[in-house]
C-alpha cells in the first residue's frame, strides 16, 4: 500500500535524499487561505470579541480553546539551516506561534549542525517552548548502533549548550526506499535502544507518528512507547484533537501536526502544530 501522504522531508538515508520537500505540500489546495481565516478569528476571540467567539463556535471549535491552546510549528534540517534570526522573530509574531520543534538528526545526514543556532534563535525570538526531533532508521548510514548515534547527538547538544524541552522520535517510512527499516522486531529493538540512550542522559522523549506509519514500522500490536507523549499528524485538518484515533496504545495525544503548508516570513512549507 502506498502512504496516504507523499514522501516526508525528514528522511535522508543511505546518503540519498527523499524527493522535493516542498512539492508534496502544495497538494493540499486552499489550506493556506482557510488557515489564515481561522487564525484571524482565533486572534480576535483571544482579544474578547464576542462575534469572533460565535464564528469560532460555528467552525466547531471553542472560545476556551482559542484562549488556552498553543499554536506552534516544526521545521526540517534544511529549513532551520537557511533561516535568519529575523525570520524567527517574524514567525513568533505571525499566527501567534508560541512553540517550535526543530529537526536535530536526519537519517544518513545524521546531526544537523545548525541545531544549536536554530534553537538559540527560537529562544531569542521569545518562543515559550523549543523542542527538537530525530528521524533515524536501522538502514541509515551512521545510525547503527542506535546507542552510538544518540550518544553522538547528546554530546553535540551538551557541547553546544543547547537548551530544549524534549526530543521527539519521528517514526516514519521513507517512501522511496522500503529498505530503510528492517523487520518489525528489529525496528522495535532499534528504537528502544535509541530511546533508552536518550533517557539515560536524563532527556525527555516523545514519539511522532501516524497510525499508518506506526503499523508498518512496528506492527499493529506494539504498545511499548505509549507511556511517552504522542505527537500525531493529520494534514489539512483543524487545530484540535477531535480527529484522533487511538493507536500504539495511546488514547490521548499531546501535540498535533495539522498543516504542511505554512508559508510566512520567507519560510516556505513549514508544518503547523497544535497543543492544548
Amino acid at each position: 500500500l502506498a502512504s496516504p501522504w507523499p514522501c516526508r522531508p525528514r528522511t535522508l538515508h543511505r546518503g540519498g535524499a527523499c524527493p522535493s520537500y516542498h512539492g508534496r505540500r502544495r497538494d493540499v489546495k486552499h489550506e493556506g487561505f482557510f488557515r489564515f481565516i481561522l487564525v484571524f478569528i482565533r486572534r480576535r476571540a483571544m482579544k474578547g470579541s464576542s462575534l469572533s467567539c460565535l464564528l469560532v463556535l460555528f467552525l466547531g471549535l471553542s472560545c476556551a480553546s482559542s484562549v488556552y491552546a498553543a499554536n506552534g510549528l516544526d521545521l526540517s534540517n534544511d529549513q532551520c539551516t537557511a533561516m535568519t534570526a529575523a525570520q524567527w522573530k517574524c514567525l513568533r509574531k505571525t499566527d501567534a506561534h508560541s512553540f517550535a520543534i526543530i529537526q536535530a538528526f536526519r537519517g544518513g545526514a545524521q546531526i544537523n549542525q545548525a541545531t544549536a543556532r536554530c534553537v538559540a534563535d527560537a529562544w531569542a525570538a521569545n518562543f515559550t517552548s523549543v523542542d527538537i526531533y530525530v528521524w533515524m532508521c536501522p538502514n541509515c548510514v551512521g545510525n547503527v548502533p542506535a546507542s552510538n548515534a544518540m550518544a553522538n547527538l547528546v554530546k553535540y547538544l551538551h557541547t553546544h549548550n543547547v537548551t530544549f524541552g524534549k526530543v521527539w522520535m519521528d517514526i516514519e517510512l521513507c517512501d522511496n526506499d522500503p529498505t530503510c527499516w528492517k523487520s518489525l522486531q528489529e525496528n522495535i529493538a532499534f528504537m528502544q535502544e535509541a530511546v533508552t540512550t536518550l533517557q539515560k542522559s536524563n532527556i525527555k522523549v516523545g514519539i511522532y507518528s501516524t497510525p499508518w506509519e506506526w503499523t508498518r514500522v512496528f506492527g499493529t500490536g506494539y504498545t511499548g512507547f505509549n507511556h511517552l507523549p504522542l505527537w500525531y499528524a493529520v494534514p489539512a485538518s483543524q487545530p484540535s484533537f477531535s480527529d484522533f484515533a487511538p493507536f500504539g496504545g495511546w488514547t490521548k495525544p499531546a501535540v498535533k501536526q495539522y498543516s504542511w503548508t505554512g508559508d510566512d516570513c520567507g519560510v516556505d512549507g513549514y508544518d503547523a502544530d497544535y497543543m492544548p
